[in-house]
């Protein structure tokens, strides 16, 4: 990763798209329960706050290949987070 700043703006970024994207997909659709979407948003929300917090807090900030590894894992982690909330949001 190039930045913390960068990588904390991409996680925001994407978590806000996702939640537009449900808004939107609720206002075409009328089959879609509120419920589920409110469900959905705070879950989103939830992980943007979880990863935040993960990049902010890297393991072994001394050891450069530590800190690469601990970036690596939260950026796939955060792939395969996200992934889940699409099919969430698909199966709406």
């Amino acid at each position: 990763m190039a930045s913390r700043r960068k990588l904390k703006q991409t996680i925001q970024f994407v978590s806000s798209e996702l939640i537009t994207d449900i808004y939107f997909r609720c206002l075409m659709s009328k089959d879609i329960k509120g419920q589920q979407v409110d469900d959905l948003v705070v879950q989103i929300m939830a992980l943007t706050k979880e990863f935040i917090l993960r990049v902010n807090r890297p393991d072994g900030k001394e050891n450069p290949k530590l800190v690469k590894a601990y970036y690596g894992k939260l950026y796939a982690d955060w792939q395969v987070s996200i992934e889940k909330v699409i099919k969430e949001i698909e199966g709406l």
